[in-house]
């Protein structure tokens, strides 16, 4: 069955909504379903990642390094990790050799049966026909935005040795403590999406670059993007379901390498005195360390 996600969401109903989750509408009338909290997620994820990558490196004052901190900072781990396994899940989604694999499979051995196969071990996701060109998919939605971040952390990193030069720059921080304490605050809050994050979520998502071919490798966490978006093309990733879902929505590397950022970029603030050490820290720590993790999270080459 050819399917094609179309580039939008639609709620199904206010009541159903809060139950069943956010539904993809497919061409031909069905539709994947994932809990509203995950789709919530991807979008904090998706508009995060476009506020941080979009700070401007040319720093006029201390208050604009406030502001630059505040925007790196505006990520809570967990919530950050669950947005970026459900934004890959979405780019699978895209994928038509997939999404007909997914309907062979659950004729063939039974929706149910499939669905408990997929439960019992991911990993068997990659014996559906077309997992493969959806890993690349999955792969690649991360890997651009992971590397997008990490440059944008590098131009950072580089204004801050270039900084030095102007007279504020080199001026120590006088809010020092409050400016800390901010960005850990910022850091342990999940985000709620705002109005519009899920449409240009689902833009994003449709824009992805992607190459001819297969992934010849899978990460884990696009291996679990891969069961996420079956199990959402199979009706077992409604809300009701997120109990059951949560094992498919963390993984142990990803997680220490976004915790590892946050506690570096602590430890850079501690130490910072002027200005354009704060920068240096914005650049390496909330740029490029957290660009990375997401990088390294999509498997695919450095």
């Amino acid at each position: 069955m050819n399917r094609k996600l179309v580039a939008r969401l639609a709620a199904v109903g206010c009541a159903l909504a809060t139950t069943a989750g956010v539904s993809f509408a497919i061409a031909d009338g069905d539709g994947a379903v994932m809990p509203r909290e995950v789709v919530a997620a991807a979008s904090v994820f998706c508009a995060y990642m476009d506020r941080a990558a979009a700070v401007n490196s040319r720093m006029t004052s201390g208050a604009a390094v406030a502001d630059g901190l505040k925007t790196g900072a505006a990520y809570e781990p967990v919530q950050f990790e669950e947005g970026m396994i459900g934004y890959a899940a979405m780019a699978a989604l895209r994928d038509d050799r997939f999404l007909a694999g997914i309907d062979y499979a659950a004729r063939r051995e039974g929706r149910q049966a499939l669905i408990q196969r997929l439960a019992a071990d991911p990993a068997q996701v990659l014996q559906i026909d077309g997992a493969a060109q959806a890993a690349l998919r999955a792969q690649s939605a991360l890997s651009e935005r992971g590397q997008t971040l990490a440059r944008a952390g590098g131009e950072a990193k580089l204004a801050a040795y270039s900084l030095q030069r102007q007279s504020w720059s080199t001026a120590k921080v006088i809010d020092h403590a409050q400016r800390l304490a901010g960005v850990k605050a910022l850091s342990a809050t999940p985000f709620a999406s705002a109005a519009g994050d899920e449409a240009r979520l689902v833009d994003a998502v449709s824009r992805v670059p992607v190459s001819s071919g297969y992934a010849q490798t899978v990460s884990p966490v696009v291996l679990r993007s891969l069961a996420l978006a079956a199990d959402a093309v199979l009706g077992a990733a409604r809300g009701e379901d997120l109990t059951y879902l949560r094992p498919l929505l963390s993984e142990g590397g990803s997680a220490r390498c976004l915790k590892m950022a946050k506690l570096n970029l602590y430890q850079c603030m501690a130490v910072a005195g002027p200005q354009y050490e704060d920068v240096f820290c914005l650049g390496q720590h909330e740029l490029i360390d957290t660009g990375q993790c997401v990088a390294s999270a999509s498997g695919s080459p450095p």
